[in-house]
């Protein structure tokens, strides 16, 4: 047991500086892109974090465990170096012994990814996608220009005389005809606009507001101290947009009946992914285990393990894909991503078990 615990800390230690390295270098790329799309809507800074944070959940489904693999294979390797390998099995200790921590770190990691992929990234998936629609459906307010008549959507028309930010305007005029039947009016003298989280809402201050109508002759004039204009009216910025698969939960992608039958292969294989995906971390470290159980320790076989390793990792991360693709277009062929989990682990099992065994008897 203390064996187990004592392989369990190391690899867990290394796995979580192994994800959040691979977790800042994702994030660097992704940097860039989020920034000026940022910076040209407008957003707040604050705005940029949760974006970014609202990702997270989903990188992890790859990142996780790529980053177990990684962390086993490096704590192998020392103690193959330190010839605490050769000691302990020596002492007679077993291959699945040894390994015992590291699939202990992979069940871990494998409960925790289930639960993201159940709950956490329908959850996130969503707040990013409506927080990235509604900044694009701010865009055309962030580029208003003084002087200049905007059309943000179909039937809105704003002119401001004065930009003091990029979310304050002076002598501000709107032309908002968005229902047919009435046409509305407003000058004012200050506004502000809010963006990222909610939909986009301008603010006015001290102004008037004249609605005409098809079914009256008099105008209706209000004047204002405060008076707030939804820029998307009658509804949220994500409402009309398609729901992504990453905001559906696992029951939804395998039993909803949305959509053309075609949207309905793709659903389905994507439920199926979800839930395999979260158990491939314990394939891979079974792999890492095999290897490194497999191989007698020399110098010279170091990066040829590694490279063995690197193989296998990414063969079995592109048999999943691919097998995710195909059932796609054959929605039979299903049972092939399950395969492509569970061969690995009973095959890695048997030859790790297989030597160990003759060896007892022989003894």
């Amino acid at each position: 047991m203390v064996l187990t615990w004592y392989i369990f800390r190391q690899c867990f230690v290394t796995l979580v500086m192994t994800c959040i390295a691979i977790i800042g270098i994702v994030w660097l790329g992704q940097t860039l892109r989020l920034i000026e799309l940022l910076v040209n809507k407008g957003a707040l800074f604050i705005d940029f974090v949760n974006v970014t944070m609202a990702a997270i959940p989903f990188w992890l489904l790859i990142i996780l465990p790529i980053s177990a693999a990684i962390a086993t294979s490096i704590v192998l390797s020392r103690m193959q170096q330190d010839k605490e390998l050769i000691a302990i099995t020596a002492a007679g200790v077993s291959p699945i012994r040894i390994g015992l921590g590291p699939l202990l770190m992979g069940a871990v990691i494998t409960i925790f990814l289930i639960l993201n992929s159940a709950f956490f990234i329908p959850m996130t998936y969503s707040y990013y996608k409506t927080v990235m629609a509604n900044l694009r459906a701010a865009a055309p307010i962030v580029i208003l220009q003084a002087g200049v008549f905007t059309d943000i959507n179909k039937g809105l028309t704003i002119y401001i005389n004065d930009k003091e930010s990029e979310n304050v305007f002076r002598d501000i005029f709107i032309h908002d005809n968005r229902n047919k039947n009435t046409t509305i009016e407003i000058h004012a003298e200050k506004a502000t606009v809010t963006l990222g989280q909610q939909e986009p809402v301008i603010y006015l201050f001290n102004g008037i507001r004249i609605e005409f109508s098809d079914t009256s002759e008099k105008a209706v004039i209000l004047e204002f101290d405060t008076y707030q204009l939804n820029i998307i009216e009658n509804t949220s910025a994500t409402a009309n947009r398609p729901k992504d698969y990453n905001e559906m939960s696992i029951g939804e992608l395998l039993f909803a009946d949305i959509g053309s039958n075609q949207y309905q292969k793709e659903m389905r294989a994507e439920g199926h992914f979800r839930i395999t995906a979260p158990l491939i971390g314990m394939t891979l470290i079974m792999m890492v285990l095999m290897v490194f159980m497999r191989s007698r320790y020399q110098r010279s076989h170091y990066w040829t393990q590694i490279g063995i390793i690197t193989v296998l990792t990414l063969f079995t991360e592109v048999a999943l894909m691919t097998a995710r693709s195909l059932t796609v277009s054959i929605p039979s062929l299903f049972p092939l991503m399950y395969a492509v989990i569970l061969l690995p682990l009973i095959i890695g099992y048997i030859l790790i078990w297989q030597p160990w065994i003759g060896k007892a008897e022989a003894i």
